[in-house]
């Protein structure tokens, strides 16, 4: 089977290298000079960044892959408003102990929290590893039907919010467990509970960092599919999906069109509809995007990873959500890996901003001097990081499919399209496309060792 796949994203390129192992024949297209999508490498002024995805969690997915992975600890370091300071480990008895040193009785509120999580998690890992769930499907010969109990497991009648309030008691733990929402572009106040599974693999299986930043992941993806005969094309945007009669037969480039058998997208589902198919999107509320300031700092940063809360999370969502402007008062995600400059990402809108100000506000707040300043707007990362945020009870699990209605052959992967955002789940979901493309399963789900 030929199949033509546009965008050199993380998920494209785990379906293109799924489909070659198959003995497919496959060609990537990617408009930009480099493969990567948002997992993007920036150099400036003798710095690198990765200036994209800074976490890596779920590490038996990319077993395969030929890069070293060494853990991060503490997984992060988080600043309050109030001046105290919780590093929190993946390492159990060592987050407990600290977690009591600062707070007293919230060592078994996180026992708690963790114990529902790892109930959700069990409930979720089949929906992550497979097709979505909607609209409802026939289970495929020898695979197991859905359990009703798992629908339960992930408390849908709560958020993430409730979720916090009814497991930890401390408020800025319960901003800590809130925070899990940004995972997905969402404010925890209208999120699914469910969304705490992306913090919890962080702390139930590690954080991890590969050997020379994230980006050898794609250098990895990349040699993986030269060495399986496919071909990545550089510099060469698709303009359209080429349909007729309601199958697909290829894509039209500037240097002429394309003749396939499938097509596999990585890139935004509303992009796919609107610019590559002329169709109308659909109307939804846009997940968070985000400003990052890549800082040539040479000064050690306190952990890899830090997070510093503002006064008034509550504000930073309003103004977002609500708003539509950036946040007065944000929260700062850091990310300083050994050997690149400062990584820093702030909550905003998918909408035009003062950038200046706020770059301004986030160095003087972080008291550094860089002597690089590199940025990446919400324009630059294509508006929503995640597409439409997954709000509401079953937001997660109503995240866009894989597929477009009345359009065979035509297949949908990348962040934010099922099961979601974030390094792993967009890997999945790449192999998952590819897998059910060739009508394949595979003999073994990959899931946590």
């Amino acid at each position: 089977m030929k199949v033509a796949i546009v965008g050199a994203g993380v998920g494209g390129l785990a379906g293109a290298v799924e489909l070659a192992q198959g003995g497919h024949e496959v060609t990537v297209f990617e408009r930009a000079a480099a493969p990567g999508g948002k997992c993007a490498r920036v150099t400036a002024g003798g710095f690198e960044w990765d200036a994209g995805p800074s976490l890596l969690t779920m590490p038996w997915v990319f077993k395969d892959l030929d890069v070293e992975l060494e853990r991060v600890e503490p997984v992060t370091r988080y600043e309050f408003a109030d001046g105290s300071v919780l590093e929190l480990s993946a390492d159990l008895p060592r987050a407990l102990a600290a977690l009591e040193d600062w707070s007293p009785g919230a060592g078994a509120d996180w026992m708690r929290f963790l114990s529902v999580c790892s109930s959700m998690w069990r409930a979720s890992e089949r929906f992550l590893t497979g097709p979505p769930p909607f609209p409802p499907r026939r289970p495929e010969p020898g695979e197991p039907p859905p359990d009703p109990r798992d629908a339960l497991a992930v408390k849908p009648w709560w958020t993430l919010r409730d979720l916090a309030r009814a497991t930890v008691r401390d408020p800025r733990l319960q901003m800590v467990v809130e925070r899990f929402a940004t995972y997905a572009g969402a404010d925890p106040r209208r999120a699914p509970a469910a969304l705490a599974v992306a913090g919890y693999v962080e702390h139930a299986f590690g954080a991890w960092h590969p050997r020379g930043g994230m980006y050898e992941l794609v250098r990895a993806l990349v040699r993986a599919l030269e060495r399986l005969g496919g071909e990545l094309r550089l510099g060469c945007e698709v303009q359209r999906i080429g349909v007729s009669h309601g199958r697909v037969w290829g894509v039209e480039t500037a240097a002429g069109a394309f003749v396939a058998d499938a097509v596999i997208t990585d890139v935004d589902e509303r992009v796919v509809r609107t610019r590559l198919l002329g169709r109308r999107a659909r109307r939804r509320t846009p997940s968070l995007s985000g400003l990052a300031l890549l800082l040539g700092v040479d000064d050690p940063a306190p952990a890899h990873h830090r997070i510093l809360f503002p006064h008034d999370y509550d504000a930073e969502f309003d103004d977002v959500f609500t708003h539509r402007r950036m946040p007065r008062d944000p929260t700062l995600y850091v990310c300083a890996p050994p050997g690149q400059g400062w990584f820093v990402l702030v909550n905003a809108p998918a909408s035009p901003a003062d950038w200046d100000t706020t770059q301004h506000a986030v160095i003087e707040r972080l008291g550094v001097t860089p002597s690089v300043v590199e940025r990446v707007t919400p324009a630059d990362l294509g508006g929503p990081i995640y597409g439409a945020a997954p709000h509401g009870r079953l937001g997660a699990m109503r995240r866009p499919g894989n597929r477009i209605r009345g359009i065979d052959g035509l297949w949908l992967t990348g962040g934010t399209v099922h099961p979601g955002g974030g390094l792993p789940l967009v890997t999945l979901g790449g192999r998952s496309v590819a897998r059910q493309l060739s009508g394949s399963r595979p003999s073994q789900v990959p899931s946590a060792p």
